[in-house]
């Protein structure tokens, strides 16, 4: 009970927020660069909505994939802003950071900030993670169960012989793509700077397909023309949650950690209005309904008590500091450093 009314205090301060009575008289209209599908969808339900009746400011949402968010804003370098604020994976916030593009955030704005994990705030507060998620193996139940093939615990099980022509691998384009890569790479002497240990591995899976947007493998998966991929929690979460036969595991070797964060972009003309509603973001109330309906961790550490006490969701997503720790969180700006050398390799071994 203490917890729940520390949550809902926090929730209530956020919610009247710290924009001037004049901004709640505006026209102000703030425009987020976002992920679409749930992700998008939670962001305008648990923030964006509560944010928009508290201060009268509006909100267009603009989905893409980051990458297309970055290459916008820094096409827009020297003019207005396309957006305000950005959500982003973490491999593209190290090249968001090198381009100049985001503005730093005011702790004294965002006073959300003291409440996160250490490993969720950019040092130089360019950006803050509003989750945490994890890299693994997604597969139909179904369709191992009638193969006779045991349910993957390892990443050595991608390579196993009775899977050939069954398996998704995400191409060097996204993000489980590049984590593959680099989770492989370690697996075999090599790390973010040997892009090439990863995939002379991943060039012995015989392959079905490989996959640049997570809603072909969704198909894939859902259709059983595909058995095994390597995805993420939170995608292979919610097909569970929609009662489709699909297990996710999280290997024994151990796996990647991923964050997905929200920026300011720095040429807004709105920097106190956008830090506000990015302080809705990182609330408690913000993350408690977006990280139980993707599934994800939050990482707002109010919420550790409610976390405790729910242990299905820890089953689900790595929640716990203990589960983020278990992570492993690449080194990004390495890898971008070797990632044209990387995907010419990519494209020379795998997609020859």
């Amino acid at each position: 009970m203490k917890l729940l009314k520390h949550v809902m205090a926090a929730a209530l301060a956020v919610a009247i927020g710290s924009i001037p009575a004049a901004a709640q008289q505006s026209n102000i209209t703030l425009r987020v660069a976002s992920f679409a599908g749930p992700f998008g969808e939670g962001l305008q339900k648990y923030s964006g909505d509560l944010f928009t009746k508290r201060t009268g400011i509006k909100i267009e949402y603009i989905y893409g994939n980051p990458a297309d968010h970055l290459a916008k804003m820094i096409a827009s370098r020297g003019r207005e802003a396309p957006f305000d604020l950005v959500a982003m994976d973490d491999d593209v916030n190290s090249l968001a950071v090198a381009a100049g593009v985001l503005g730093q955030i005011d702790p004294t704005i965002v006073t959300e900030l003291k409440y996160l994990y250490p490993e969720a705030v950019d040092k130089d507060r360019r950006y803050a993670a509003l989750f945490f998620f994890a890299l693994g193996i997604a597969y139909n139940k179904d369709k191992l169960k009638q193969a006779g093939i045991a349910e993957p615990t390892s990443w050595k099980d991608l390579w196993d012989p009775k899977l050939s022509g069954h398996i998704s691998i995400p191409d060097i384009v996204n993000i489980q793509g590049r984590d593959f890569i680099i989770q492989t790479a370690k697996l075999n002497g090599g790390g973010e700077d040997t892009p090439d240990k990863g995939i002379d591995q991943i060039a012995k899976i015989k392959a079905h397909s490989y996959y640049t947007g997570s809603n072909t493998v969704q198909a894939q998966l859902e259709s059983g023309d595909v058995w095994v991929t390597v995805w993420n929690n939170m995608r292979a979460g919610a097909m569970a949650e929609r009662g489709l036969p699909i297990g996710f595991v999280m290997p024994k070797e151990g796996t990647i950690g991923n964050t997905d964060t929200i920026a300011m972009v720095a040429t807004t003309k709105y920097p106190r209005e956008a830090q506000t509603l990015m302080n809705y973001m990182l609330s408690p109330f913000g993350q408690l309904g977006m990280a139980k309906a993707l599934p994800v961790g939050p990482t707002n550490m109010l919420l550790k008590d409610i976390i405790a006490a729910d242990p299905e969701w820890a089953k689900k997503a790595p929640v716990s500091p203990e589960a983020h720790r278990a992570l492993y969180l690449p080194n990004w700006e390495v890898f971008n450093r070797n990632l044209k050398k990387g995907t010419d390799y990519w494209n020379r071994v795998i997609l020859k």
